[in-house]
């Protein structure tokens, strides 16, 4: 993968930062001549992620200002962000705005370094008397965007802007983007899902506020008709996405409207009651079959019938999340830049036991790497790799095991651990301290290392088990 020009390392500190320089004739209205950032970090792979989303931001900016120059009039959005740019620069932070003119004023009085903004604001067109006392009115104008940081200082109600639909889209994948950095490759893959729910609707230039509940409804039964292999489960994530994006703009602009696809989605049984656990005859041959795959679909595919961990889980590990030197081995599975979890519950620490010891050092000793944030399996570890290995491991079930059951996938594997926990009757907050689910009150009364040890002991209890009641 070739570094991106706006991606810098210092080779001093062994830390990137993300510059890049503003085209000339922007600089006036950009208020600098080039954009820099520091990244906090020395790892290639998370800097890259953050220093593309910081890169949508400035391609959205320069859009804008190049409007701006051609003398066109900017959204509602892009005029709000380019007044806080403006307030910013000059020292006024979000949070710092006044809500009232009164505020304002008062503020302006205790803040002389301010008037430079003052000047750059005075005109009886935007606001200001010849005299210099201030409007009680303001006129907006939509190319200039000191006009809108007047009135944003003066108490322009937010309920006064009201975005598209494809602004509000447009947005919600900015902050998004910002909030949940992900790499190139899987932000492409997000915003083309978004934007296939969204083009969906047909009229996006419409106003979020003209978009009501009698519209989604008839949307969603246009999705039904018009997708009639579409699973419940698929349906409720685009209704989630569309759900999403409305929310973010009604709480953004303080819209008083409902959410028009709030309560759509159809009531589904869980999605693990779609799958079964492997019998002990199945699993075994499963286990067999393991062994003709290369090491790093092999390794994966044992962690999560020794562990019953999810595949992400395990194929997305660094040698960070490996804690082999501890009086008990195990995983620490926590988010990291291969990988975030499914939940906060998914946060957990999970033993190894012997089977899976005497697989996964001989590959260790291999391929040791002393940077924590390594991939384990480098061939899975990155975009798509999961998707792949979890395909491969389908794969064995369908193609060796010769089984064409829907219900049999590879992730029944974690299904059968959770059947062999019950088996051997372990409790319900020690289930869900091993696969990650919901609450663990009582695990939470031991000690990191008395828990671990604990757990491991059922693990191998379970892990020991020829039948499992299937």
């Amino acid at each position: 993968m070739r570094k991106p020009s706006f991606l810098k390392h210092s080779p001093v500190r062994g830390t990137w930062s993300y510059r890049r320089d503003v085209p000339k004739k922007l600089v006036s209205l950009w208020g600098k001549t080039s954009e820099k950032v520091k990244l906090e970090t020395k790892d290639y792979a998370l800097a890259y992620k953050r220093a593309a989303a910081i890169n949508l931001e400035f391609d959205a900016k320069a859009k804008r200002l190049r409007q701006l120059l051609d003398g066109k009039p900017l959204s509602a959005e892009h005029l709000g962000e380019e007044a806080k740019d403006i307030l910013v620069r000059e020292g006024i932070h979000p949070q710092q705005i006044p809500s009232t003119k009164e505020e304002a004023d008062a503020y302006f009085q205790k803040q002389e370094d301010y008037k430079e903004l003052y000047v750059n604001i005075v005109d009886t067109k935007h606001g200001y008397n010849p005299d210099g006392t201030i409007w009680t009115e303001y006129v907006e104008d939509p190319t200039n965007p000191y006009a809108e940081a007047f009135a944003v200082l003066h108490g322009k109600p937010s309920q006064s802007i009201v975005p598209t639909i494809k602004e509000a889209t447009e947005m919600y994948l900015r902050v998004n983007a910002r909030k949940k950095p992900r790499t190139p490759a899987n932000q492409k893959k997000h915003e083309q899902r978004i934007w296939r729910a969204i083009n969906a609707l047909g009229r996006t230039d419409d106003l979020v506020t003209d978009f009501n509940r009698l519209k989604a409804q008839r949307h969603k039964e246009v999705l039904e008709r018009s997708n009639p292999n579409w699973k419940p489960d698929t349906l409720n994530k685009t209704l989630g996405m569309l759900s999403a994006v409305f929310k973010h703009a009604i709480w953004q602009y303080e819209l008083s409207m409902v959410n028009p696809w709030s309560g759509l989605k159809d009531e589904v049984t869980d999605r693990q009651d779609d799958r079964r656990s492997f019998t002990p005859d199945e699993l075994s041959r499963y286990v067999e079959e393991l062994d003709k795959l290369n090491i790093e679909a092999q390794l994966i595919g044992l962690l999560m019938v020794h562990t019953g961990c999810r595949t992400m889980e395990c194929a997305g590990l660094t040698h960070g999340d490996l804690q082999m030197q501890n009086n008990t081995p195990h995983l620490q599975l926590r988010p990291n830049h291969i990988r975030s979890l499914k939940n906060k519950q998914s946060k957990r620490d999970v033993p190894l036991v012997d089977k899976a010891l005497d697989e996964l050092r001989p590959y260790l000793a291999q391929r040791k790497s002393d940077d924590p944030k390594a991939p384990v399996f480098p061939r899975y570890g990155r975009d798509g790799g999961m998707d792949a290995v979890s395909q491969l491991l389908n794969g064995v079930i369908r193609k060796r095991l010769q089984i064409d059951d829907p219900t049999l996938v590879s992730y029944s594997t974690r299904h059968t651990m959770k059947d062999k926990m019950r088996t051997i009757r372990a409790t319900a907050e020690l289930q869900h301290s091993i696969l990650g689910h919901g609450t663990r009150t009582d695990a939470d009364n031991y000690g990191e290392g008395e828990l671990l040890r604990y757990l491991l002991d059922e693990l191998v209890k379970a892990d020991a088990l020829s039948d499992w009641g299937n």
